[in-house]
């Protein structure tokens, strides 16, 4: 990992763990959904509702990259895709974890600015990505308990 510019690393602990404590809701949340097929968000509920918790899990997702880019004095970044391509650049994750966040920024932006726009099948997939979250959740998770 390169040096940070003072050295000096300080997570604001607190809102960190609120952050992911809502991540953890949310995705239960999800999975209390039992969305399993494509079929189940033809009901109307499961669809609105499996929207909602997406568009509420990446905000909270998206906070969480800029608390741990923040604490690391990357600057406040000005959008989520430069969140991650930040972190990217700081070798804070992976080439390929980033470009994956990146993808999951253009979901974000459909289920605020395109909501209209979202069809069962999108909406279908982008539940199956809940693992990419999972995995930028742990990555954060660690490099948060590395500087303990």
């Amino acid at each position: 990992m390169k040096m940070d510019r003072d050295n000096i690393i300080r997570y604001d602990v607190e809102r960190i763990g609120t952050i992911i404590f809502d991540i953890q809701r949310y995705i239960q949340d999800l999975d209390d959904l039992n969305i399993c097929r494509i079929k189940d968000l033809g009901d109307k509920r499961n669809f609105y509702a499996a929207s909602m918790i997406l568009f509420s899990l990446l905000n909270r997702v998206f906070d969480l990259g800029s608390e741990v880019a923040i604490a690391h004095n990357l600057g406040i970044p000005s959008t989520y895709r430069e969140i991650f391509v930040l972190m990217r650049k700081n070798e804070l994750i992976e080439n390929d974890l980033a470009h994956r966040m990146i993808g999951l920024v253009t979901c974000r932006n459909l289920l605020s600015h395109e909501y209209h726009g979202i069809t069962e099948e999108k909406l279908f997939s982008l539940i199956h990505q809940i693992a990419t979250i999972r995995e930028f959740v742990d990555a954060m998770q660690k490099k948060i308990q590395d500087q303990k």
